[in-house]
């Protein structure tokens, strides 16, 4: 009798249709169904961003064009479901974390606007004149520090030009990059360079490995050595790693160079106590002439430093002619701005490890430039990402950067991206 009950319940629970999503296969499929990505008709070809145009908005079949070419492939709505049954997250966490993202490059581009205005508005009050090089007063900067710790939006601010790649990522600046700050009878030569980080035994690492040796080699070859600290990092997730970069270069003490530690990202401390406790652990350290408390993103304490640097000028001519803007300069500037708009549409690892180099250069008889940009890649599966469904995401960052770098060259610009396998 036992045997046949236990029969009758499982026979009407076979019979009986489940209530959990998962286990309903249509549905289950339906969470995670995603069309296969874009085939090219050869793989192999390069990808011409040119040949990529953002649909036009004064149509009802282009928007639902732009609409394709803009949302993913896989239904978001089922898709964030899948994720609160699966995982048991809050998608509206996920989307928190993007709008904050959002906001936070907002910031940075109304600032490097900001800073931009007032260089053109001060251009424009005051006469250029003429000084001689008898006269003249010059000083080099390197700016170096942990990766992320705000190197590169310092030097944007100063010298009010996007000369160096601005994200959320780390290791964003791969090149020294110059910028020139000129002041009266002083000019100011920042060199900003790569993130460099030690390893647990307190040694460089040798290879984000070869970018970083040029940034040891080089450090003896500035008048100011300026190290930036992030404060914020420190106190919301302290690394060991950071405290030993900062006591090793202050370590190196050269008597013809000047060492300033810059506690950097102060605006995002909220207990000001917190910050005077920073000092007091910072304040005795060995090597430093100078420390201050400042914003890069937001300018804060940035006066007090760019004053500090103008008293530490020598009597000898400029590098640069402050009235022209060097074809090496604007070579680095379109690239920095092309790889920042690379780091905004491509995530995770792949941006690090993509080859990115300046093909062409040309001033055309209109006065435009042309300038060719490749990204090499090493798989197909890489150049799959970075061209996207239809060429829209290389597409997208071609006609973002090129907008952006008519703006600040004042003129027009042909930017040609191309994206090819390495053979």
């Amino acid at each position: 009798m036992k045997s046949l009950r236990v029969l009758r319940v499982l026979a009407s629970l076979a019979r009986r249709p489940s209530n959990s999503p998962l286990q309903n296969p249509t549905r289950h499929a339906r969470y995670f169904t995603a069309h296969p990505q874009h085939q090219h008709s050869s793989d192999n070809e390069a990808f011409d961003s040119s040949h990529y145009v953002i649909p036009a908005t004064n149509s009802d079949a282009s928007v639902s064009s732009s609409k394709t070419l803009q949302e993913p492939t896989w239904n978001v709505k089922y898709r964030e479901r899948a994720d609160k049954f699966i995982f048991g997250e809050e998608t509206q966490k996920s989307k928190l974390k993007t709008a904050l993202h959002e906001e936070e490059d907002d910031l940075k581009r109304r600032v490097l606007a900001r800073a931009l205005l007032e260089a053109a508005l001060k251009g424009d009050d005051e006469e250029e004149e003429l000084v001689r090089e008898e006269d003249q007063k010059s000083l080099s900067v390197g700016i170096i520090g942990a990766p992320n710790a705000g190197k590169s939006s310092l030097t944007n601010y100063m010298v009010g030009t996007k000369v160096s790649a601005v994200s959320r990522k780390t290791n964003t600046t791969i090149h020294e990059v110059l910028g020139v700050m000129t002041e009266g009878d002083t000019q100011i030569c920042f060199f900003d360079t790569p993130g460099l980080m030690l390893n647990s035994r307190g040694y460089a690492y040798k290879d984000v490995k070869t970018r970083v040796q040029n940034a040891w080699s080089t450090i003896g070859l500035y008048d100011v050595l300026m190290v930036i600290f992030d404060v914020h990092r420190h106190l919301t997730r302290p690394d060991s790693r950071v405290i030993r970069l900062i006591k090793k270069l202050g370590e190196q003490e050269d008597a013809k160079q000047k060492r300033v530690l810059c506690m950097n990202k102060v605006d995002l401390v909220e207990k000001k106590k917190e910050l005077v406790q920073v000092i007091e652990q910072f304040k005795d350290l060995p090597g430093y002439n100078r420390q201050f408390l400042i914003s890069g993103l937001k300018g804060v304490g940035v006066k007090d430093v760019t004053q500090y640097l103008m008293t530490q000028a020598f009597k000898r001519p400029w590098d640069e002619d402050p009235l022209e803007l060097g074809e090496e300069v604007m070579k680095n500037v379109s690239l920095e701005v092309v790889r920042e708009r690379l780091l905004d549409h491509v995530h995770q690892e792949i941006p690090y490890s993509i080859d990115h180099r300046l093909m062409d250069w040309k001033e055309l008889r209109d006065g435009s430039l042309r300038i060719e940009q490749h990204f090499i890649t090493n798989k197909l599966s890489q150049r799959k990402i970075l061209v996207g469904k239809g060429g829209c995401k290389i597409g997208r960052i071609g006609i973002e950067a090129n907008e952006e770098l008519k703006s600040i060259f004042k003129r027009e610009v042909h930017l040609i991206l191309k994206v090819r396998l390495k053979t």
